[in-house]
């Protein structure tokens, strides 16, 4: 069975068209999706085994302005003198260098200066020179901050994606950043705004960088940029300028791989490390400059509450020798981010983890080579599961797909366990899976489609078994003709006509009594592997080995011709039965059973678009010859030389004619089955067999008298045929009438069948 071309075109295009998707989206990474799928796979690897703690605990520690600060000095922005005092505490303790993760952008509201702007009107007061002088005299808190960032380690910060306060300008203070390789302005993320800090405090510090850039709330943090482009202009990160002034290093350099003609193989031209110049330090980073974030557990985040540290409660021995990032968590509003830990954390904090990442070399690497691999993943793997889940069943498709994912999954992990690589299995994955559930889809529905094409066309013709048989094989049903050896038999109804007329005006009766005689014909011919080809009025055609093979097809066909003649028993009794309670004579039926073997043609024989498998040949013609002409010889079961050359000698059969046809000019001998091996073996038969030997041999030698002479011995015996006697009676006073000729060999001329 062909199935129709536009599922065929379908079956081969969608699992292709999976594939081509998921290359596209690990090569382009439509709408971000492969990006986002690949971040939830890396967030649970970091989960499940967090970045460790060095040996001495963090490096870098977190000092908070959230809301126990809050609730006992006021809500951020504090007033310079308090974050003065801080910082101050924060030295004190003994921090090798500190971070101020927030741009300081705004005058100290309660300097001197901010509050003659404030209160304008004072000089309308009596005493207002008075004030004015007493306020001059206050210290300037901006100008004393500026003095401590000078004579400590610290680093103040800018934060990009912000607009500033007051006219723009470019960030003070930077260091010297070089590329190598190429121009690393082409891979970082250019800023068109940025909210610096007072250059006051920018020129005193010993380093400013870019804190977290601004971004959509609600979204995680992976990646840290390293290095940005404002306005044409690398700048580190506040990141880097703390390590930098930890290390006492002198300037960045930026490596960027770029291929010398456009193109390398495993390579991904990008940024892929910068090094800190005199620190001893260098940052492996993503395409763009960014790092990727490898949280750790709580061990991993050290924490100092600012209020702790002004009131002087707090442990001073973990900042010593330490990198300390003040930072706020609380300025009225929560100010969190979403993590891959599964913990929301300050922007501070996050900054601290960086810090402490680094410090341990502990980084997570994309190597050049990954999206490669991700690619001959999906490609391979994507054909390999359609070769499979073309040919097998659902289970073991699917279970080899498992086994795919199963192993990419498995060497993801490996590699981030061992090398802290970062390959995704989860695109390829899910390509191979919905591959292989689009191939089972179409295999399904190929195979729903071919069950009720078989359903339609055998469902009625086989057994149970020769159903299921053709469900499993439905390439023995072929389209185009297919010539197979057949064993064919036609099985008619003898005298159904006369009663017929008796049930013309009662349509039900009429077809329960066909029904009461093809029920148990169809099932003998089933129960022996044989399929009902077609019924036409009171007629059956059966047919074996078609559509599958039957092994010895011509002896089950006699076999059944048998059966069916001691099972029209059944129905004759009905009919005596239902005779008898309508008052009327009873008319006994009988069969009409003509069997032939030979070379058959099998496959559609309906229109294109109607499809009807059926057999049709000489041994199906012939069959239905012998069927329509067996009430002239009187046997029910007439059987065809083609069958009887299978059958050899097993069967009870008895030569009754030779017919020419037009293809057969020299005849074709036919034969009468009166019963089965153990009836052959009858010492009855086979007197019964001589005697008929007679008869052909004096009729055939146009020896008329002869002929007569042995009919009538026959007439004598046991299982003699009166009709057939008749019958060949009136066949030589034919040719007493008009002799047939010297050169006829005893055949009757029976037109083209």
């Amino acid at each position: 069975m062909n199935s129709t071309p536009v599922f065929r075109r379908l079956s081969a295009i969608l699992p292709g068209l999976v594939l081509m998707m998921g290359l596209a989206m690990s090569i382009y990474d439509v709408g971000g999706l492969a990006t986002a799928l690949q971040n939830q796979v890396f967030d649970i690897y970091q989960r499940i085994e967090p970045r460790k703690a060095a040996q001495d605990g963090p490096r870098a520690v977190y000092i908070d302005i959230g809301a126990e600060s809050a609730a006992r000095y006021g809500v951020w922005p504090w007033p310079r003198k308090r974050l003065a005092d801080l910082v101050s505490a924060v030295r004190d303790a003994g921090a090798r260098a500190i971070l101020l993760d927030m741009s300081l952008s705004e005058s100290d509201p309660t300097s001197a200066a901010e509050l003659l702007k404030l209160w304008g009107s004072l000089d309308r007061l009596p005493s207002a020179y008075g004030l004015q002088t007493g306020l001059a005299e206050l210290p300037d808190y901006d100008l004393e901050f500026a003095n401590l960032l000078r004579a400590t380690p610290s680093i103040v910060s800018f934060e990009p994606g912000k607009s500033p306060h007051g006219s723009p300008r470019i960030p003070q203070g930077r260091d010297f950043i070089a590329s190598e390789g190429s121009d690393a302005r082409h891979y970082t993320t250019a800023y068109s705004l940025w909210r610096p800090s007072l250059d006051t405090f920018e020129l005193a510090a010993k380093g400013n960088g870019a804190a977290l850039p601004d971004r959509v709330p609600g979204t995680s943090v992976r990646t840290l940029p390293m290095v940005v482009n404002l306005g044409g202009t690398l700048y580190p990160s506040n990141v880097l300028e703390a390590l930098r002034v930890y290390r006492g290093g002198t300037g960045y350099r930026v490596n960027v791989n770029e291929p010398e003609n456009g193109f390398a193989l495993g390579m991904e031209p990008g940024i892929d490390r910068i090094d800190i110049g005199g620190a001893d330090l260098v940052v492996l980073t993503s395409a763009t400059g960014c790092l990727r974030l490898y949280f750790g557990g709580p061990e991993t985040r050290a924490s100092i509450s600012a209020a702790s540290l002004l009131d002087k409660s707090a442990d001073l021995s973990a900042l010593r020798g330490k990198i300390a990032v003040i930072g706020v968590s609380a300025n009225g509003t929560d100010r969190f981010y979403d993590t891959p830990a599964g913990v929301r954390l300050p922007s501070g904090a996050i900054v601290a983890n960086a810090i402490d990442q680094i410090l341990q070399g502990d980084f997570l690497v994309t190597p050049g080579w990954s999206s490669l691999a991700e690619q001959l993943f999906i490609f391979v793997g994507g054909i390999l599961v359609i070769l499979v889940a073309g040919r097998f069943r659902f289970r073991w498709s699917f279970i080899f797909t498992l086994i795919l994912v199963g192993g990419a999954g498995y060497a993801s992990w490996w590699a981030f366990d061992t090398h802290r690589w970062l390959l995704d299995p989860a695109l390829g994955s899910v390509t191979l899976l919905i591959a292989t559930v689009t191939c089972s889809l179409m295999r399904k529905l190929h195979s729903e489609e071919q069950t009720r094409f078989i359903d339609g066309q055998f469902a009625r013709r086989l057994s149970s078994s020769g159903l299921a048989r053709m469900h499993a094989h439905p390439k023995l049903i072929q389209a185009e003709g297919n010539l197979k050896p057949v064993t064919s038999v036609v099985v008619g109804l003898r005298g159904f006509n006369i009663i017929a007329d008796r049930y013309l005006e009662d349509p039900k009766a009429y077809a329960d009594i066909l029904n009461r005689f093809f029920s148990p014909m169809t099932k003998i011919v089933q129960d022996r592997n044989g399929m009902v080809d077609r019924t036409v009025g009171d007629t059956m055609y059966a047919v074996w080995n078609a559509p599958f093979d039957v092994s010895d097809h011509a002896s089950k066909g006699c076999d059944a011709a048998l059966r069916m003649v001691e099972n029209l028993e059944a129905l004759n009794e009905f009919l005596e039965e239902d005779a008898r309670r309508q008052h009327l004579s009873h008319v006994p039926l009988s069969l009409s059973i003509g069997i032939d073997s030979g070379l058959a043609i099998t496959g559609n024989m309906g229109a294109i678009l109607r499809f009807d498998y059926g057999v049709l040949g000489e041994p199906v013609s012939f069959a239905a010859h012998l069927q329509r002409n067996a009430r002239n010889y009187g046997p029910a079961i007439i059987v065809g030389e083609g069958t009887q050359r299978v059958i050899g000698d097993r069967y009870a059969l008895l030569e009754i004619d030779l017919i020419s046809t037009p293809r057969h000019p020299e005849g074709r001998r036919v034969f009468a089955l009166l019963g089965d091996p153990i009836m052959r073996a009858n010492p009855k038969f086979r007197a019964l067999q001589e005697a008929h030997a007679l008869i052909f041999s004096a009729y055939r030698n146009q020896r008329w008298a002869d002929a007569r002479a042995a009919i009538a011995e026959c007439r004598k015996l046991n299982g003699a045929i009166p009709t057939l006697y008749d019958f060949y009676e009136a066949r030589i006073a034919q040719y007493e009438a008009s002799a047939p000729g010297d050169h006829w060999n005893g055949s009757w001329f029976a037109g083209r069948i």
